[in-house]
């Protein structure tokens, strides 16, 4: 038995929310395709996670990737994620095609969607 601390892989399903409190979209330079972060949050903490992908497989996975990090984080905690952060739970990293930065750039979005939803 390994003794390593290991990340589960997840599978590339992204699916979107019923009911979720923000939203934030953004398009990958690679496709030009969408990307849509979807958010349920209470308290400022993000309870589900969810969206959409018109991309490629690798998005998908990278979205997939994404959504099972930030789920459970506050939104303080989720503004600093990086492309590092949900990596590991990732089957391939496809460095060039700069698609889990499209992945995280909907994420901030999202949360600045939030940001400006509470101040109102």
């Amino acid at each position: 038995m390994n003794a390593e601390t290991t990340t589960a892989k997840v599978r590339p399903i992204v699916r979107p929310l019923e009911h979720y409190t923000v939203e934030g979209m953004s398009e990958c330079s690679a496709c030009g395709r969408a990307v849509k972060m979807q958010l349920l949050i209470n308290d400022d903490v993000i309870v589900e996670a969810g969206g959409s992908v018109e991309s490629c497989g690798y998005s998908r996975e990278c979205m997939a990737a994404l959504i099972e990090t930030v789920r459970g984080m506050s939104v303080y905690d989720a503004q600093a994620v990086s492309t590092e952060d949900f990596q590991p739970r990732m089957t391939r990293v496809i460095e060039k095609l700069g698609c889990d930065n499209w992945c995280v750039a909907a994420l901030r979005i999202a949360l600045r969607n939030y940001r400006i939803r509470e101040a109102a």
